[in-house]
């Protein structure tokens, strides 16, 4: 009979808007079930029910239906028990013992077990957790009934429990062991926690039965009978399954959107990577809508949280309680459904689409953000967040008890995920399968605290466990793999699922994924997540190859039914044979399509330039190079064998990427030739690496195409073999290498498929050819056989030992050499080479960043095989571009071969020489890295000329324009000569004393030729050695002195035994000593100076003479340090001299008197103190000196009498610089009187006036030049006789004239009087600092009471240099080389010293940089970069004068050739020197092109041919300016576009107005000829010669227009972008780098006036139609294309 219904609860069981499969219109769902027979007493021990047949109903129950409350509350008539604490047992992780939920003591009182009602008080509880004790019954009590039937009987107790509810239930009055506290509509309730998860762990039982039941099956003595019943959930009724998944289906939407933590206001969901599906059921949104009776959790959550707010600690309960009771809920339902194979109508796609939901939000809402607050270190989480992962208390415990139970719950629901999702009996929709990708995938986007070093304190490892994260990524993953593997055609959506969330995440969380290899080595998680998802495409191959083994068995089964035996004949390859071939050859298509998936989706986000243009590009290659080191870190591991695919693959792309390398000029697809070239190198590097490491070893594993030996085939066999045993052994710890086994097993039967085929069609070639073959066949038969029988083997798995439960640490070691073998004779064996010969085509690609990126990956190449550069088109491609036009791509030229010959120096002479050429580079970065590289390669060569060759390179540096580049010189040779060990005392102790010395003697040796090189007086070598002594500390100077006096001890030796010194003369040792003793005068003894005198001689030769020269330098600079015992030194000494100072040699000339005076004085002074003897020499030349000024004009010496004169005027000026004879008159008394016979006045002043007397009597130009240098001595000894007025008259009168030699000699007695100042000047600093030292403190009082005998000198250089600057700025761009040089040098003076105001100078220095020599345009560079370093604003105001300065000085060097750039090879501005000093910061490079652009606008009545010549070279400099960005550009042709609306449309009107009228109009103009415009046209006027400023003008406005459009097509700016571009504001657009798309200047060859003069009235008729031709193709020819 059919049971009355509750009131009103029809209403909620199918709602309209979205019909339920699972409501039937059978009668059968209207009717209650009924109710079970009345227990039986008491004392019946036997009432356990066992259905026999569960397919009939049951029998009617003596309990009607309760009609009240009051009846549904009587206790049933079960046997009393004591209670005892009960705790249901969930199949799940233990929860750790702080967090194990105590049930509560109100729950133990209500609550009665459902199973008791079935025992009669005597089973036991199924739900009882491992650990609780048993109840202590006999075993005779225990409950022996089949999972089937507690099942059913806990069904129908909760039907009957529903069913007995009251329609005006209060919620509160809900019996609690049945249903949920949490229940909001009484009319629907919801399940207790408990009884879903009894449900759970009974269903979990039916389908797959404990031990016990399986033993129960069999009798007493062990005999197998037959079971009672057979258990399956299939078995229960529809209506019964449908009804309690209805039930399930309320808890599972109750929870669905609970937010406990509200992360989803103001954040994004979850992790804010994975969202809601695009492609889930679109019915969702009406499913979530809010419903009073669906038992939905009202949180009261305000819609704007603040982090204020205070925290609803029962609200955050009940919350995670209804979130628990979702998932134990959604459990129950998929543990049902997946269970058996239950009915269609049962999987619903609504019940399955909400349970997965439900379990993705309480992941993304409460799982994934309570594990990622823990990296919180800002605050940023929700307050409950905080709560949670801060706090300490036991309200804190319980809610972390409750999240504890939740993510048990979680990660018990996946695995059953998994299984529903792959079941082969239930088909789910694409919505479903999206749903579970979402699940599955998530937990490899989660954030985890990187400090694993505090485990305790870490609140997630505490409250979800130890390895919880660990466990629930496994089972993600074992979800994913399953998806993966049996649904195709999801497996590019997944993969580009999974790559498109990547860029959804924050840096941390894409960084916080790490894998933990093996070897302790870490990869991103989801590079191992993409890897594993290749390998588990092969899973298809497997199953294919199962169906073909088992109808090979049949087929051979009948076979022997028949009588055929194995004695068929056939062909070698059977059906089956050529199915399985066919199955292994298609076999990798699957892996391969998904690792397509993986490159392309990767590659196509990469943009089509250079640089990114936005945040995306950039994450994407991010990926893609995370993605490739994670490949070539796990490259041939055996579990990996993905690797090898996916890298095979994206070498294919990224080789083939580069095919048009070599002609492409744009910049399409250069981000994937930038990729290409960053990753190549590494793969070939890898690459070469292992084929050098195995083809070294003579055990080396051989392919199948490369041999038909069996041997070879049985060793790779067995290699393969050893690797699968080892897969398989692994695959029961980790399932990981069972989908590694799958896809390594398929690619080794693809090519046992192609080899097995290939010998298929040689023994069918042979059986038709001649039997000469025979011996062949056999071999070939043999071979195929075997490889038939591996083929068909290829997955049954080898008989293992049961005790072998993995593999040791050896064998691992073993397994992964051979797997690397393996690699190597797979996929990527062939593509070392076609890698290698696509960096080398890209070393000849346009874009210099290809080329740069080409030599860097060819390094890469190098330095894992040096003998590839051995090979000739390697070296030929290397050393073509150590001459590249761009310094970057020859500085990776640099660095590579530097690598090649620090490793390989046997190798290194081939590019010895072209590398040390490139110490003189353009390029600053190319002369560093030459100078380190250099260095470096010192110590490895033991060849001594490549040691004064590398050395004297450094010290050429000097001059080197740039001071980092000297001082980088100078510390390289500072630690090569002076920073050995052999010259401590340390060393000399520990170390051999012979070896020590002879590393001495080598570097002396070289120190020695090099110092041979350096042949001038003022060697660089000597400024070197004192560069080296600045700045250094007083051990540091300690330690330098001492190894100079090492040196120079060691040269002195030479000169008494030599046999020791390679390349020993005596000049170049007497040079190297006069170095050191230079730099350091200490270093020199008496003793070893005592040495030297013998070599002091009157010179006849010029050795001798330079020796001499030499010598007498040593000796003045040393003989002040000698003491004061020294005197017979000094008296030897002063003996030796005072011949070659009165009878000076021929040879010594006046040059060797200057010093043989100094030296004199010097010993004089500081040793003998032979005085009168210096008094009487002066006085003797006196006299001489006055009877010639005596003799009257008209009297012409002779020429002895010349050279006599000269001789004596040398002396007296000399003796006057180098001893102050007016200070030695009022110091000693003896000579006064003596001194006052010469003159009672100063005596430098009477020899000055002498001297002066001289230069007027004797007009001839030797002797006055003689006369000139005197009293340049007499300058730099009293420095204020330059300003007299008879020495003004005397340089005004040589600057007047045109007499070279005069100027020149002038230029450098000034250059020599301004460089003595400088060195006295410093002089007195060093002196004062050492005194102001030396008293700590003191007043110098002289200085305090204002002493002035220094003042009149000190004023002396600036007033030479500011009255003679004008002729110093003339001589400097003067075509004499001695005049200039001498000039320049003043030049540089000025500049140091602030001598001349620098805008007077400036123009001057602009033009010098334009010079054709690199060492005087080095030098005017330098000059220019300490201006501008000073006065940067202040040169804005001769930028187009100085423009115009280089212009001329250009015209004065080559009149007939004036262009605007050099060609080195590559066009190079003459203006790039200043441009490259104004262009690293924005405004003043803007300052500069907004200036000379200028140039341009010219006036037209005033127009010359100059002026046209000066515009073509500034377009020519405009043109082949090195532009950092594309501003620069714009703003040129910003300012070209405005002179030519100006004067551009004014030159057109007045030359054809016709045309600028058609223009206006719009109107069309055919093209205009010199035909159809003749002089006298009557589009225009007549032209003659009064109208060629306006011609001139034209040519002028030409020539913008061709330099506009010139601009446009090299770097790819159409008119469209230049029209769009503001000038001023800062732009994507503008800061984006000017790239050259081609190397060549602008061409004049449609504008040849601009090249050649306009002189006769057809040159103005030409040049007029030529500028209306160029003017009309404004706007008509083709434009650039954008970049």
């Amino acid at each position: 009979m059919q049971q009355p219904k509750t009131p009103h609860r029809p209403v909620h069981v199918v709602p309209k808007e979205s019909p339920d499969p699972l409501a039937f219109s059978s009668p059968v769902l209207s009717v209650t079930p009924r109710k079970r027979k009345a227990l039986p007493p008491p004392d019946l021990t036997s009432a356990k029910r066992v259905h026999s047949n569960l397919n009939q109903s049951p029998a009617p129950s003596p309990f009607g239906t309760p009609k009240t409350r009051d009846n549904g509350k009587q206790p049933m008539n079960v046997t009393p028990t004591p209670k005892q604490k009960l705790q249901v047992y969930v199949e799940l992780p233990p929860v750790p013992k702080s967090h194990r939920t105590p049930m509560s003591s109100q729950a133990h009182a209500r609550r009665i077990s459902a199973d008791d009602d079935d025992l009669g008080g005597y089973g036991s509880d199924e739900g009882h957790h491992s650990n609780m004790r048993s109840s202590g019954r006999a075993t005779g009590d225990r409950d022996d009934r089949v999972p089937l039937d507690k099942l059913v009987t806990l069904i129908e107790d909760i039907f009957e429990a529903e069913d007995s509810l009251a329609p005006d239930l209060a919620v509160s009055e809900l019996p609690t062991e049945f249903f949920s506290p949490l229940t909001t509509d009484a009319s629907r309730p919801l399940l207790h926690p408990s009884i879903m998860r009894k449900l759970t762990s009974y269903v979990g039982k039916v389908t797959r039965p404990t031990k016990r039941l399986r033993l129960s099956s069999r009798d007493k003595n062990g005999v197998p009978s037959t079971p009672k019943s057979s258990s399956r959930v299939s078995q229960l009724e529809i209506p019964t399954l449908s009804r309690i998944l209805r039930i399930l289906d309320r808890s599972v939407k109750a929870g669905e959107d609970v937010d406990p933590f509200r992360t989803s206001l103001g954040t994004v969901e979850g992790n804010g990577s994975l969202g809601s599906p695009v492609k889930a059921r679109k019915s969702g949104s009406k499913q979530q809508k809010a419903r009073p009776g669906d038992g939905d959790v009202e949180m009261e959550i305000s819609p704007e949280p603040s982090d204020t707010s205070p925290i609803d600690y029962d609200g955050l309960t009940k919350a995670l309680d209804v979130a628990r009771d979702s998932v134990l809920a959604a459990d129950c339902c998929i543990a049902i459904l997946s269970s058996d194979r239950l009915p269609k109508q049962l999987y619903s796609e609504e019940l399955i689409t909400t349970c997965f939901a439900t379990i993705k939000s309480q992941l993304n809402k409460i799982v994934y953000p309570f594990v990622e607050a823990s990296t919180d270190i800002y605050g940023h989480s929700p307050p409950p967040l905080q709560y949670l992962t801060r706090t300490s208390s036991h309200e804190c415990d319980r809610h972390r008890r409750q999240l504890t139970e939740l993510f048990q719950a979680v990660t018990s629901v996946i695995p059953r995920v998994d299984t529903l999702i792959c079941s082969e009996y239930a088909a789910m929709s694409e919505g479903i399968i999206i749903q579970a990708v979402y699940i599955a995938v998530g937990p490899f986007f989660m954030a985890e605290s990187g400090d694993k070093k505090d485990k305790k304190g870490d609140v997630v490892l505490n409250t979800l466990g130890a390895s919880s994260m660990r466990g629930l990524r496994l089972d993600a993953l074992s979800l994913i793999r399953s998806i993966f593997a049996n649904h195709e055609d999801q497996r590019a959506w997944i993969i580009e699922e999974i790559l498109s969330s990547l860029i959804k995440l924050s840096n941390t969380k894409q960084k916080s994924g790490q894998f933990r290899l093996r070897d302790g080595r870490s990869i991103r998680t989801v590079s191992a997540l993409l890897l594993q998802l290749v390998q588990t495409s092969a899973r298809d191959v497997r199953i294919e190859a199962g169906s073909l083994h088992k109808s090979r068995q049949h087929a051979n089964t009948l076979r022997v039914k028949e009588g055929y035996g194995d004695n068929m004949e056939g062909t070698f390859l059977e059906e089956t044979d050529m199915a399985e071939i066919r199955l292994y050859n298609a076999g990798l298509e699957s892996a391969t399509k998904a690792a397509k998936t993986i490159i392309i989706f990767l590659t196509q986000r990469l943009g089509k330039t250079k640089s990114t243009k936005d945040s995306n590009e950039a994450e994407y290659r991010a990926i893609f190079d995370a993605l490739i080191s994670d490949l070539l870190t796990v490259l041939f591991w055996p579990e990996w064998p993905a690797a090898s695919v996916l890298l095979s693959l994206a070498c294919k792309y990224m080789v083939a990427s580069m095919d048009d390398v070599k002609t492409s000029n744009t910049n399409e697809n250069n981000a994937a030739k930038t990729m290409a070239l960053d990753h190549l190198g590494l793969i070939a590097a890898r690459l070469r690496t292992t084929t050098l490491k195995f083809t070294e070893s003579s055990a080396t594993l051989l392919s199948l195409d490369d041999n038909t030996d069996t041997k070879a085939f049985s060793a790779l066999t067995s290699a393969h073999k050893a690797v699968d045993s080892h897969l398989l052994k692994r695959a029961s710890e980790d399932q990981a290498c069972a989908s590694a086994r799958e896809l390594a097993t398929v690619i080794w039967g693809q090519e046992l498929g192609a080899a097995l085929k290939l010998c298929g069609n040689r023994m069918e070639d042979g059986d038709s050819s001649q039997s000469t073959v025979a011996v062949d066949q056999k071999k070939l038969l043999s071979l195929g056989s075997k490889i038939k029988n591996e083929l068909q083997g290829l997955w049954t798995d080898a008989s293992t030992d049961v005790f072998d439960i993995g593999s040791s640490s050896d064998d691992s070691v073993d397994v992964d050499v051979l797997s690397e073998e393996i690699g190597m004779i797979q996929s990527l064996r062939n593509m070392f080479f076609p890698i290698l010969n696509v960096v080398l085509s890209a070393l000849e690609a346009p874009p210099v960043f290809v080329r740069t990126k080409a030599l860097r990956a060819l390094g890469q190449i190098i330095t894992s095989d040096p003998s590839t550069l051995s090979a000739p088109n390697v070296r030929n491609a290397i050393e073509g571009h150590l001459l590249d036009s761009s310094p970057q791509v020859r500085d990776a030229a640099v660095e590579l071969i530097g690598k090649y010959m620090i490793d390989s120096p046997n190798f290194a002479e081939l590019y010895f020489t072209k590398i040390a050429e490139r110490i003189a580079d353009t390029g600053l970065s190319v002369r560093k890295r030459v100078i380190k590289l250099l260095k470096a390669f010192y110590p490895i060569t033991k060849d001594r000329q490549h040691h004064i060759d590398i050395c004297s390179r450094l010290v050429f540096r000097m001059f080197d324009e740039d001071d980092t580049v000297k001082d980088l010189a100078i510390k390289a040779v500072e630690e090569l000569w002076f920073h050995d060990a052999y010259s401590t005392s340390a060393a000399k102790k520990v170390g051999s004393h012979a070896q020590d010395k002879s590393a001495l003697l080598s570097k002396v040796a070289v120190i020695m030729g090099v110092s041979a090189i350096f042949k001038d007086r003022q060697s660089p070598l000597e400024d070197l050695l004192h560069q080296i002594m600045t700045g250094k500390s007083a051990d540091e100077t300690s330690s330098l002195h001492q190894r100079y006096a090492e040196i120079c001890e060691v040269l002195i030796d030479g000169l008494v035994d030599a046999a020791e010194l390679p390349g020993f003369t005596v000049v170049n040792c007497v040079r190297t000593i006069h170095l050191f003793t230079v730099a350091h005068p200490a270093v020199l003894s008496s003793t070893h100076a005592s040495t030297l005198l013998p070599y002091l001689k009157n010179a006849t030769t010029h050795e001798e003479q330079v020796i001499s020269d030499y010598l007498l330098r040593i000796f003045r600079a040393s003989i002040p340090q000698f003491p004061k015992t020294s005197v017979k030194f000094g008296q030897d000494l002063q003996l030796a001299l005072q011949p070659m100072v009165l009878k000076p040699s021929h040879a010594a000339g006046v040059a060797g008197l200057q010093e043989t005076v100094a030296c004199m004085c010097a010993i004089v002074q500081h040793l003998t103190h032979d005085f009168p003897r210096l008094v009487a020499l002066l006085r003797s030349c006196n006299t001489r000196l006055q009877q010639t000024i005596k003799k009257p004009s008209t009297e012409r010496p002779s020429t002895a009498e010349s050279r006599a004169l000269t001789i004596l005027i040398f002396i007296a000026a000399l003796l006057c610089e180098h001893c102050n004879f007016d200070k030695l008159r009022l110091e000693n008394e003896a000579l006064r009187v003596d001194i006052d016979t010469i003159t009672k006045t100063s005596i430098t002043e009477h020899v000055y006036r002498s001297l002066v007397s001289l230069y007027e009597k004797f007009s001839e130009s030797g002797l006055r030049g003689r006369i000139l240098q005197c009293l340049g001595f007499l300058f730099r000894a009293q420095p204020t006789l330059l300003t007299a007025e008879s020495s003004a008259a005397i340089m005004d009168a040589i600057f007047i004239s045109d007499e070279e030699d005069g100027r020149s000699r002038l230029l450098r007695i000034m250059q020599d009087f301004l460089l003595s100042e400088a060195d006295k000047h410093s002089a007195e600093q060093k002196d004062k600092g050492k005194l102001s030292a030396a008293v700590n403190g003191d007043v110098d009082m002289q200085e305090l009471v204002g002493n002035t005998d220094g003042f009149a000198d000190s004023g002396v250089s600036s007033a030479v240099v500011q009255r003679y600057i004008r002729y110093i700025l003339n001589d400097a761009l003067s075509r004499n080389e001695k005049i200039q040089s001498a000039a320049v040098d003043i030049l540089s003076f000025t500049v140091k010293q602030g001598l001349a105001h620098p805008l007077e100078l400036f123009p001057v220095i602009i033009a010098l940089e334009t010079n054709p020599s690199p060492a005087l345009s080095s030098r005017a560079s330098a000059l220019h970069a300490i201006l501008h370093g000073k006065h940067t604003t202040l040169l804005n105001a001769r930028f187009v004068l100085s423009a115009r300065a280089s212009f001329d000085y250009q015209k004065s060097i080559s009149p007939t050739n004036i262009q605007g750039y050099r060609m080195t090879p590559s066009p190079t501005a003459l203006l790039q020197r200043w441009y490259s000093l104004v262009r690293d910061k924005r405004v003043p490079r803007q300052d500069f092109l907004k200036a000379l652009v200028k140039v341009f606008d010219v006036e037209i009545s005033s127009t010359s041919m100059d002026d046209v010549a000066f515009a073509r070279y500034m377009a020519e400099n405009f043109a082949t300016f090195d532009y950092k960005t594309q501003e620069e550009v714009l703003t040129v042709i910003k300012y070209l576009t405005a002179i030519l609306s100006t004067t551009g449309v004014q030159v057109v009107e007045q030359l054809s107005p016709s045309h600028l009228l058609s223009q206006l109009h719009g109107d069309a103009l055919p093209a205009t000829t010199s035909d159809s415009l003749p002089q006298g046209s009557p589009t225009g006027p007549i032209m003659d010669a009064n109208h060629t400023k306006l011609i001139y003008s034209s040519v002028i406005v030409a020539i913008i227009m061709l330099l506009k459009s010139h601009l446009k097509m090299m770097y790819g700016i159409s008119e469209d972008k230049c029209s769009k571009w503001v000038f001023g504001k800062k732009s994507a657009l503008g800061d984006r780098p000017a790239t050259r798309r081609f190397e060549r200047p602008v061409s004049w060859n449609r504008l040849p006036f601009a090249t050649r003069p306009i002189l006769t009235d057809e040159d103005i008729a030409a040049q007029r139609t030529t500028f209306l031709e160029v003017w009309n193709e404004d706007g008509v020819t083709a434009e650039p294309e954008d970049d």
